[in-house]
């Protein structure tokens, strides 16, 4: 016999354990985590028995080792909480708690991230909106107060971002299942339970102090302040990581514990759901993507993961037929909120997706296909279809949709405002959950008889969509493997007997099926015992196959269990399991069935993809010749500046010398031009002959919106199948035009004449579709004129008459200034001076001398006349025998006159001045 142990390297997780011929020694085992039970065994073996009663147990044979001695049984609050004051336990709740926030942290930069493509100015992403965008990826709940001018105003919005509590959920799993070994999470369901609830309790704390206690505001110090629920944080924190904790530790004892039927319906759950959503989920990002980058909605595709989940439930609730749904409560007049009538009807597929829903339903239907090729493999090959199975699934599913649909995805929003309160929600519609059911059913009743087709016709894809090992299993007749037994614990007990002694009843904890005595049950946490392992092999599973023998050297289970609470429950189960009589391998068809079962399903697909493609088209096509299909092809003609189609296609009924602007080039040279938001037609348009329906226009121009009522007329059916619309509303507005200084003005470059009218001005009205359009003067006068008024908006909300006058150019006022000072030069050289128009004080034949001291600098051009600034006159009387040395005299004088435009535009106007008035200063 040796003294030398085992290194611990050679049985991880358990310890030395000495070969058989070895007797334990001190120190050859881990310390318990427990301070009074599960001590290691003494090194030194028993001393012999002294002489004894027959009825004392015989003294042990020489190199037998030491029966260890049986711990005391540990409660289950110590077993479940004394691992937590141990290194490796607290480092799991701190990687618990960097999951829970790391997973937070991406979703509040990814958000944050669209926020700041939003392009808002008054918008600017700071660090302080960090940890509250966390807790509202955590929470699903943010919540709104502004006070300005005394008024309060508060709201709150509830959104779960499914793509990101997933996300946290899948991670704490993967850690927990993970770090099962090291952190001696393994053991009873009561002790696994208790210490889920700790550790997620203490997570849930942790999170809701760093994400639920700050805000963060926009604005100045009165400005809107936004911040999260600590309560629902701890709330939403608490219940996921202690479902994945307790999932990831206890799983298959929960699953153990479940009646055959459930387990098998929750088996087939989960491969529904895992196909949905991965099909769905690829198809959510693409399309999500796609359309965001169409709509130039980039600041969206961030979002995108932190709403996956949501994502995916909506668009399966719209692919089986279903309805996206409002609702919400009025405030009264003086918010101008009230109900949503754009989803009080319901939006569906094919109004949300228009003719791409049928993309949404193809792909829906293949999804389909693969969950029930899923599904059906994971079930007991029989030799005939049991509709009897296929009930379970879609009752389990309609349970599920009721709470997913109802409760967990609908947008809910609410306003208080000086007092009441006003809220909406938008969510799937109350019968989705009715089709979603309907579409579950399908699938189930389809997974009897599918998996068998496909194996005869496509073997390939069945394995791609089921898994090759499942199918596996089901071509042999197996049913699916019972869940394995728990994850052994490192310091579970392992039962040692001498070889000669095998057979006889031992006293270490019960294995996983196998009979124990009562008082010999192993507590959680003992420590192993020395020698070879005997313990007995675990039963077959629900499929028959006997579990694979105990090595030796391997850890037991990590928690033992009476052979009553142990044996009893799985025993019923694998009897309620016990598979029938084994069925032959299905065959594949033979080619001359193939051939014949091709060429049947050939016809039958091509008459199916014909009429369906033939109906689809004509839906399609329909849905696009709709009444608001035609409007918008008509305010697209009028956006896109092409005025001569708009008008070919709806007449304005105007007299043709009132059309001098609806032409291509008019509308082409505005300066802003209509932009369509949205077209909205009634949901009853009926689409028989001569009826009439209007269509509601929202349109932006000039950065204003406004609704244009548009009434459009059933037409003809085209090849007695499409529909036709005609448009009878004429997006056009008359306009009058009218000056008292112009006889021409410009619209848009083209020039329109003004005919004098008997109030003086002179006018001319037109008819122009709406926009901002550039004014301007007659070509004759516009190197001498511009308008005083340079641009017209046309809009349903604004009177369309517009005064435009004359406004002197720079030349114009060159050329009248050069006018004045030749006159004022004139009326200082005699005899000039004499004329009517030069002053009066100039007017004198007694005038030593005259001059003209400061000529005029400016003047002032109205329309067809003008005014000078001041002239600065200076003159000396003759001297007489009263006045030998007279003094010069100053006078100020201002010239007015007229501007005559000549016929030719080629000639400059005629300026004359016509009269002189004394400068007063004004």
């Amino acid at each position: 016999m040796s003294d030398t142990p085992i290194p611990p390297d050679s049985a991880p997780g358990v310890g030395s354990v000495p070969g058989p011929d070895t007797a334990p020694t001190a120190g050859a085992y881990p310390a318990s985590p427990y301070p009074d039970y599960g001590a290691a065994p003494s090194a030194a073996p028993p001393p012999a028995a002294p002489p004894s009663p027959p009825e004392a147990p015989p003294p042990a044979a020489p190199g037998a080792a030491a029966a260890p001695a049986q711990p005391a049984v540990p409660g289950v609050v110590n077993a479940a909480l004394m691992p937590l004051t141990r290194g490796p336990a607290l480092a799991t709740v701190g990687l618990t708690a960097l999951v829970v926030l790391g997973t937070a942290l991406v979703s509040a930069a990814l958000l944050l991230a669209g926020l700041s493509m939003t392009g808002e100015e008054d918008l600017s992403v700071s660090a302080s909106m960090l940890p509250v965008m966390m807790g509202f990826s955590l929470s699903g709940q943010l919540q709104m107060a502004a006070a300005a001018f005394g008024v309060s105003l508060a709201a709150g919005i509830t959104l779960l971002p499914l793509g990101t509590l997933v996300a946290v959920a899948v991670g704490v799993f993967i850690l927990a299942r993970r770090r099962t070994a090291t952190d001696l999470s393994a053991g009873p369901l009561g002790a696994v339970a208790l210490r889920a609830g700790v550790e997620s309790a203490a997570v849930a704390v942790v999170t809701c102090l760093l994400t639920g206690l700050g805000s963060f505001r926009l604005g100045d110090a009165d400005g809107t302040t936004f911040k999260t629920s600590p309560g629902w944080i701890l709330f939403m924190v608490w219940v996921i990581v202690f479902g994945a904790l307790l999932l990831a530790r206890a799983g298959s004892l929960l699953a153990a514990r479940m009646p055959l039927g459930l387990r098998q319906v929750l088996r087939e759950l989960g491969a529904l759901v895992a196909v949905v959503g991965a099909g769905l989920g690829a198809i959510s990002v693409v399309g999500c993507v796609l359309g965001a980058l169409a709509n130039d909605a980039v600041a969206l595709i961030p979002v995108i993961p932190v709403l996956l989940g949501n994502l995916i439930i909506y668009l399966l609730t719209l692919g089986t037929f279903g309805a996206i749904t409002g609702s919400g409560s009025a405030l009264g007049a003086e918010m101008g909120i009230d109900d949503i009538p754009e989803l009080s009807g319901g939006v569906f597929a094919w109004t949300a997706l228009g003719p791409w829903a049928v993309l949404l339903f193809i792909a829906t239907v293949l999804v389909a296909g693969a969950a029930a090729a899923r599904i059906g493999v994971r079930r007991q090959r029989l030799a005939a279809a049991d509709l009897g199975r296929a009930w379970q699934l879609p009752v389990v599913a309609f349970v599920l949709s009721l709470v997913v649909l109802h409760l967990l995805v609908p947008v809910r929003v609410s306003v208080a405002f000086l007092g009441p309160r006003a809220s909406a929600s938008a969510g799937p519609a109350w019968w989705s959950s009715l089709t979603l059911a309907v579409f579950v059913a399908a699938v189930s009743v389809l997974a009897e008889v599918l998996p068998a087709w496909m194996y005869a016709n496509t073997g390939g894809l069945l394995r791609l969509c089921a898994g090759a090992r499942p199918v596996d299993d089901w071509i042999a007749g197996r049913a699916q493997p019972a869940p394995p037994a728990a994850t052994p614990s490192p310091l579970a007990a392992t039962t040692t007997q001498p070889p000669a002694a095998a057979s006889a009843p031992s006293a270490s904890p019960a294995g996983y099926g196998v009979a124990a005595e009562p008082a010999a049950t192993a507590g959680y946490g003992t420590a192993p015992s020395v020698g070879p392992t005997a313990s007995a092999p675990l039963p077959p599973d629900s499929a028959g196959t006997p579990a694979p023998p105990a090595v030796a050297g391997t850890p037991a289970p990590a928690y033992a269990v009476s052979a009553e609470s142990a044996a009893a429950p799985l025993s019923a189960d694998t009897a309620a399991a016990a598979p029938p009589p084994p069925l032959p391998e299905p065959k594949p068809m033979t080619a001359a069935a193939r051939r014949r079962m091709k060429l049947i399903a050939g016809v039958v697909l091509a008459c199916v993809v014909v009429v369906g493609a033939g109906a689809i088209a004509v839906h399609v096509l329909n849905s696009r010749r709709g009444p608001e299909g035609v409007v918008e092809s008509y305010l697209g003609l009028i956006a896109d500046g092409h005025a001569a189609d708009a008008t070919a296609m709806v007449d304005p009924g105007v007299p043709n010398d009132q059309r001098l602007l609806l032409t291509d080039e008019v509308l082409g040279a505005a300066t802003s031009r209509i932009e369509v938001v949205d077209v909205k037609a009634p949901a009853d348009t009926d689409t028989s002959d001569g009826d009439s329906v209007t269509v509601t226009a929202t349109l932006s121009l000039d950065g204003e919106r406004f609704e244009v009522p548009i009434t459009v007329r059933a037409g003809d059916k085209e090849y007695g199948l499409l529909n036709t619309w005609e448009v009878e509303t004429s997006l056009i507005q008359a306009v009058t035009l009218y000056s008292s200084s112009l006889d021409a003005v410009t619209v848009g470059g083209t020039e329109i004449a003004l005919e004098d009218s008997e109030y003086g001005a002179a006018t001319a009205t037109q008819y122009v579709y709406y926009g901002v359009y550039g004014l301007g003067v007659g070509a004759d006068v516009s190197d001498y004129l511009e308008p005083d008024t340079t641009s017209m908006a046309i809009k349903p909300v604004y009177a369309s008459e517009v005064a435009v006058e004359g406004e002197a150019t720079e030349t114009l006022e060159t050329l009248v200034l050069d006018a004045v000072n030749a006159q004022a030069t004139d009326c200082v050289t005699p005899p000039g001076n004499m004329d009517e128009v030069c002053p009066y004080a100039l007017q004198s034949t007694e005038l030593d001398s005259l001059k003209v001291t400061a000529e005029a600098t400016e003047v002032t051009v109205d329309g067809d006349s003008f005014k000078s600034g001041s002239i600065t006159f200076t003159t000396r009387n003759n001297p007489t025998s009263w006045n030998k040395n007279p003094k010069d005299q100053e006078w100020n004088y201002t010239f007015s006159g007229t501007i005559e435009w000549p016929e030719d535009g080629d000639d400059e106007p005629t300026i004359t001045v016509t009269d002189s008035y004394v400068y007063y200063g004004y």
